[in-house]
């Protein structure tokens, strides 16, 4: 967990430095060859950060908002603009997912799934798998805030907090 991690941090840190917020991080995009190395795929919705504050930027139609609800930011199911900061909260989605064999919410409907998603806290992973080092539960909770300013400020600064886990 902790190598896919770093690598995606690494990742999404060369793309936020160039302007690119990825807005689909989940499993299905993570590849990872025999040598271990992942690489971020699928940047078929990605986009430059410079025009999220545009009206309809998070959209690509009219109404539509795009992504994999279980692992969207809540600003972006509202459609609300979008930075690096809610990469890391998809992110911070993976990794739970990655310790605990579940995703952080369950529901039996989209419209069940994005209301936990803008009104329920993530469990802690530690709770769920005592395995997990406190430290690491720590981060993921705050990659998974509901604000995005209680998140990482940047995919660097989530990487660094990976890189201080003691596994």
């Amino acid at each position: 967990t902790l190598a896919i991690g770093k690598q995606v941090c690494r990742a999404l840190e060369v793309a936020h430095e160039e302007g690119i917020i990825h807005r689909d991080v989940k499993p299905q995009n993570l590849l990872v060859d025999p040598t271990g190395f992942l690489k971020v795929m699928d940047f078929g919705i990605a986009r430059l950060a410079q025009h999220q504050s545009e009206p309809g930027a998070g959209l690509t139609a009219a109404g539509v908002v795009v992504g994999t609800p279980q692992y969207m930011a809540p600003e972006q199911l509202f459609g609300d603009p979008v930075d690096g900061r809610a990469d890391l909260y998809s992110t911070g989605a993976v990794l739970f997912e990655c310790v605990t064999g579940r995703p952080v919410f369950e529901a039996p409907s989209l419209v069940a799934l994005l209301a936990r998603h803008l009104e329920d806290t993530a469990p802690s992973p530690h709770v769920l798998n005592p395995e997990v080092p406190e430290s690491l539960s720590a981060i993921i909770l705050r990659a998974l805030a509901r604000r995005p300013d209680d998140r990482w400020p940047s995919a660097a600064e989530l990487l660094q907090a990976l890189e201080r886990v003691q596994a």
